[in-house]
């Protein structure tokens, strides 16, 4: 399914998502300004509570609201992938690119409205940002840092 047709179906099925397909594609790029080290962890503390909430949503098959929630995480996932590009670190910014395409696949069950596939993406967002903090970073003191070489 292309992205075009993955808006197409959100907006048939009555989502708030019209463009979700063009923003995680690419298509639309969103003129921001670049992340800092300071933004971005509490952007990635936003990213996990509608994680949280897509699982959610998810589990009760409010497949609306799981729209509402993937027109939150790609453009910031977007943004997370223009930092890591920004920084040349070509290894998050795979991760991140993963974790899109995670996004991807959440949508589509979202549109077919298929639990088990849908739970799936979370599984493999879940893993795949995981699998990035533990290569990029630390812990520091009650918080968290990036890694010095990332």
């Amino acid at each position: 399914m292309n992205p075009v047709s993955l808006g197409w179906c959100f907006r048939l099925l009555g989502f708030s998502l019209g463009l979700v397909g063009l923003i995680g594609s690419g298509s639309i790029v969103e003129a921001q300004e670049p992340l800092t080290e300071e933004e971005l962890s509490p952007l990635m503390t936003e990213v996990r509570f509608i994680v949280q909430d897509a699982e959610l949503h998810i589990d009760a098959r409010y497949w609306p609201d799981l729209g509402e929630d993937l027109d939150k995480l790609f453009p910031m996932f977007r943004r997370v992938e223009a930092f890591w590009e920004a920084r040349g670190t070509e290894s998050a910014v795979g991760f991140t690119q993963e974790a899109i395409e995670a996004l991807r696949e959440i949508g589509a069950a979202g549109i077919a409205m298929e639990q088990g596939p849908a739970r799936a993406g979370i599984r493999s967002l879940r893993a795949v940002c995981q699998s990035c903090h533990e290569a990029h970073r630390e812990e520091e003191g009650d918080g968290y840092r990036i890694k010095a070489g990332s």
